[in-house]
């Protein structure tokens, strides 16, 4: 294997027992380990290294429900591992609110590690720093940062555990909380698929014609935006998905952007940023569905019919519309990409190549 997703070792102990049988214990060891096709990662591995004790405590918190009001739900609630950790078949995700929903789709965790800004609008540039959205938003976890801490420090085993991985006088704080999770999340990494094997050439990466066909009408067609090994470009870009009358207050981009001037949400629809949304990763987006930044659309097919220039539902017309989107076809503009029936097949064909059974199967990653 040229690649391994997490390095691996296991003791093996064996300890007698009253009616002689053996019981077997083993203890991995965990840390991060570049796959040989990726960029060089974001992720500050010096400040914040990825170890066992470290990435065991983060999973443990990723599980638990304290981190959410009233204990509710925990992190994975909106986070399933079989799902590429997204909330399987829901638009909008739900909180802890009884009958309130949250303003944008549950977004993948995978290869955190190498991207440059977290969540659709990119409000956070720091993997360790982006759980403190999902804690403390109210459509969300509902919670503060002082209350999670003080439930971590009245549980018998967080305080030595939080010892183990950080030392100190009080180690349970919010700050070591946060690269907990960091060191959990940036173990994610989702580089094993059979497209992955296919360009490293090892045994499982065999392609069919319909995928070799996929794959180079995709790099033809999509891979001006879904780029790369990440597929994604890691822009922000106006689709002309057009504006979801149930949501009229959603800025995408620019609700970051105009942040520290204070503008209005007026003002924020007036601004270049308006409904631009991070371009998605496309690893293991077979099983990610519902797709967009509000999960409007539900299949793959769905997804390449908006982008085709010929089918319905069509692409909204917006001042800053990615231009990569507009073309000039005997004097008259033209939006989307032209596909055929056959094309939309084999680029789909192709983009279940990217599917990572290993990563979405691996038992690492599931609730300790």
């Amino acid at each position: 294997m040229k690649y391994l997703l997490i390095s691996l070792v296991i003791s093996t102990v064996f300890i007698a027992c009253s009616d002689s049988e053996a019981i077997m214990e083993s203890k991995l060891e965990v840390g991060f380990e570049q796959p040989i096709n990726f960029p060089t990662p974001t992720y500050d591995l010096e400040d914040n290294p990825i170890d066992t004790k470290g990435f065991e405590l983060g999973r443990k918190l990723f599980y638990d429900t304290k981190l959410s009001a009233g204990n509710a739900i925990s992190c994975a609630e909106c986070h399933n591992q079989a799902f590429a950790f997204t909330h399987h078949g829901h638009d909008l995700s739900e909180g802890v609110l009884v009958d309130v929903l949250g303003a944008r789709n549950s977004q993948p965790i995978q290869n955190l590690a190498f991207m440059d800004a977290f969540t659709w609008d990119g409000a956070v540039e720091l993997l360790w720093k982006q759980p403190v959205i999902p804690i403390t938003e109210e459509v969300e976890m509902n919670e503060t940062l002082e209350n999670v801490i003080e439930k971590l420090k009245l549980d018998k085993e967080y305080p030595s555990e939080f010892a183990d991985v950080f030392g100190g006088d009080s180690p349970v704080n919010s700050v070591n909380m946060l690269k907990a999770l960091a060191k959990f999340m940036g173990a994610m990494v989702s580089a094993n698929s059979t497209y992955d094997k296919y360009v490293r050439d090892e045994s499982g990466g065999e392609f069919s014609e319909e995928e070799k066909r996929g794959l180079a009408l995709f790099q033809q067609k999509c891979a001006n935006c879904h780029s790369g090994e990440l597929f994604t470009n890691q822009e922000f870009v106006n689709n002309g998905i057009g504006v979801n009358s149930k949501l009229p207050d959603e800025l995408g981009r620019s609700r970051i952007t105009i942040a520290n001037p204070g503008l209005t949400v007026e003002e924020g629809k007036a601004h270049p940023d308006y409904y631009k949304f991070k371009v998605p990763s496309l690893r293991n987006v077979e099983v990610s569905f519902p797709y967009m930044h509000d999960g409007r659309f539900v299949t793959l097919k769905k997804v390449l019919d908006f982008y085709d220039t010929d089918t319905y539902p069509y692409m909204v017309k917006m001042e800053n519309l990615d231009a990569r989107l507009v073309s000039d076809v005997n004097g008259n503009e033209v939006l989307g990409i032209a596909m055929t029936e056959e094309e939309k097949a084999s680029i789909i064909a192709f983009l279940k190549t990217l599917t990572d059974d290993e990563f979405l199967n691996d038992t690492r990653f599931a609730k300790p």
